[in-house]
């Protein structure tokens, strides 16, 4: 059963307009829910609920619907920029836990 995550209503805005604007690219390529969900191997309730902006689907669903739509890299790429984290480096400096583990310096 899929968890219910609650949103601000800022943020629910911008999950159903990224489900608005997947619904649109996959239309663009005249393909089906059926046939996203088949060629990334997620159900077609996952697809409906990511057009529909339900916050409860996994990251992993939408990087495999971004990639049948050609677009694999696009998460990677959310915080390519990302001014106010540099901003807020430069006020406070950059606080790590012990370990620099996964942390990557660009």
């Amino acid at each position: 059963m899929r968890r219910s995550i609650p949103l601000a209503s800022d943020e629910a805005r911008a999950v159903e307009s990224l489900g608005k604007r997947l619904k649109r690219a996959r239309l663009r390529r005249n393909l089906t829910q059926n046939d996203v969900a088949e060629r990334a191997g997620v159900s077609r309730l996952t697809c409906i609920d990511l057009e529909a902006g339900k916050p409860g689907v996994s990251i992993a669903a939408l990087v495999r619907y971004l990639s049948v739509l050609g677009y694999p890299d696009r998460i990677a790429e959310l915080l390519e920029a990302d001014p106010i984290g540099e901003d807020l480096e430069q006020v406070h400096g950059r606080k790590r836990a012990t370990a620099r583990r996964d942390v990557e310096d660009f």
